[in-house]
């Protein structure tokens, strides 16, 4: 609850209300299903003997018939700048190729966050475009960069 909770995240998914704690067990007790019969998988990143996530991998809007889903991610600001990121992303390609069967990712990042572009640069997405004034905030419009990463690559 408190990293889904915290509004300085809620840019990023493009949320503007908290989360009801009935609403995330909610969603807890369906992770147990199969990705696709919710279209969505979380992953959490925690380091080997700790009880502390480190960071968030999501996987949602999955499409069957395309074999296609997009990304997201969110890693703790203190542990930003050490390449989870990167070796998160590339965990997850793994498992998006070879468990989920997924020929493609794709990302949207705001063109402000260099560090994300640099991140999904460096584990093999390609930029492949860009919406101009796409996401309104309370700063003003921000621009989305879209990233696509395939399987066959």
């Amino acid at each position: 609850m408190t990293w889904e909770n915290n509004p300085a995240h809620w840019i990023s998914g493009q949320r503007s209300s908290p989360f009801a704690k009935d609403t995330l067990e909610k969603y807890i007790a369906a992770s147990g299903r199969d990705f696709w019969d919710t279209g969505q998988m979380r992953f959490i990143l925690c380091a080997a003997y700790e009880d502390r996530p480190l960071g968030l991998f999501d996987v949602f809007a999955a499409k069957r018939i395309h074999l296609r889903a997009e990304v997201g991610i969110l890693i703790s600001p203190e542990m930003r700048g050490k390449g989870l990121a990167i070796e998160g992303l590339r965990l997850l390609q793994a498992w998006a190729s070879g468990h989920a069967m997924l020929e493609s990712l794709h990302a949207q990042v705001y063109t402000d966050n260099q560090a994300a572009i640099r991140s999904f640069t460096k584990a093999n997405f390609q930029h492949i475009g860009t919406w101009n004034r796409w996401v309104k905030t309370p700063q003003g419009w921000k621009d989305v960069a879209l990233f696509q990463w395939s399987a066959r690559k």
